[in-house]
């Protein structure tokens, strides 16, 4: 009969374990592919900064022939792989190490080599346990999960530089989920902040396109090996979020407040700051206007109105924003919405009243 126990060891005792060949990682339970370097850093990163990682699943054996006891990690392979080969100084931290890169273990302080050697890690126990009972153990663990969606799959799949860079501007303007609410707490822990902050990126480097998530996969697709545009494509969303945290803060609520409205004032904005692609705006695409934003208060005023406009009840009865309203009350994330929207966002940004 199998039984489970948890228990808890330090990473000295996976070292020990490994050393004195008393731990064995089955590759017949490998679930995943094999991490990127970048996976392995921030995985480090996560020991170093003491925070929590998933429990690892082991299936403890008797070798009957010596009599020994040894243990057989079926679930934790990868994350404990990393560990050994950055105790084992075969690796060095790269970029997702955060504060920490370019250390290898021989060069960190001795207090962070006690950290990392202390780290706790859960342990499942599963004592007695036939192949079979650890593929039912397993299926049963899946069969409560909820089901990843689309912003989780893509952060599992993808380890290249255009993620990390999503992820870190997640983070670093979290008052856009916090204070602005463009993303509920709820819809964080789900990672559509990510997803949201994946489209400022794509108007940023490809223009304002059909949006969805398998279009946002796309962009992962892309640059995911090649991320050359790091640099100018982060600076470009940090500016444009900056300034319309700075300067336009006090009417990004109502309907702005919601993430496929926003998107369409930031490319407005970004595209009045920088210039973006056509995309696949078409005709429709604005020229760049050196008197956007140079009247903040008339701009205020503008938006004002089409937050007002989004959120009537019956059309208006000009027709260019009878259009505008329309298309801000269908599906939203198409093209043939945001090819209506965005040019009305970025006249409002101009010194003229709507």
């Amino acid at each position: 009969m199998t039984t489970s126990v948890l228990q808890q060891y330090t990473i000295s005792d996976f070292l020990e374990w490994n050393k004195e060949k008393q731990m064995v990682l089955n590759p017949n339970f490998q679930r995943r592919s094999v991490w990127t370097s970048q996976a392995k850093s921030y995985l480090i990163n996560t020991i170093l900064r003491q925070l929590p990682m998933p429990k690892i699943f082991i299936r403890s054996v008797v070798d009957v022939q010596t009599q020994r006891p040894y243990r057989e990690v079926v679930d934790g392979q990868q994350r404990l792989r990393a560990i050994i080969e950055f105790a084992s100084d075969k690796s060095v931290l790269g970029s997702r190490a955060g504060e920490f890169k370019g250390y290898k273990y021989s060069s960190l302080p001795d207090e962070l080599k006690t950290l990392f050697l202390s780290y706790p890690i859960a342990v499942e126990q599963l004592i007695n346990a036939t192949d079979e009972d650890i593929l039912e153990i397993f299926a049963r663990l899946n069969s409560y999960n909820v089901r990843l969606n689309d912003a989780e799959l893509r952060h599992a799949e993808f380890q290249g530089e255009f993620k990390w860079a999503i992820c870190v501007a997640a983070k670093k303007w979290k008052t856009l989920w916090d204070e602005i609410g463009l993303i509920t707490l709820q819809q964080r822990v789900r990672m559509l902040d990510d997803s949201l902050m994946a489209e400022m990126f794509g108007i940023i480097l490809k223009g304002v396109t059909d949006g969805g998530q398998s279009n946002i996969r796309k962009l992962y697709l892309q640059f995911d090996k090649d991320f050359s545009e790091n640099d100018d494509a982060m600076k470009h969303v940090d500016n444009t979020v900056s300034f319309i945290l700075q300067n336009l803060r006090g009417r990004i609520e109502g309907a702005l407040a919601r993430g496929p409205h926003f998107l369409m004032l930031f490319a407005a904005v970004a595209h009045a700051m920088f210039g973006i692609p056509n995309g696949q705006v078409g005709a429709s695409m604005p020229k760049q206007d050196k008197k956007a934003l140079s009247d903040i208060s008339i701009a205020i005023e503008n938006i004002r109105k089409l937050s007002n406009i989004i959120e009537q009840d019956e059309p208006p009865e000009e027709k260019e924003f009878m259009d505008f309203w329309k298309a801000s009350s269908g599906t939203t994330q198409r093209i043939a919405s945001r090819k209506i929207r965005f040019p009305i966002y970025y006249r409002a940004l101009l010194p003229k009243r709507l």
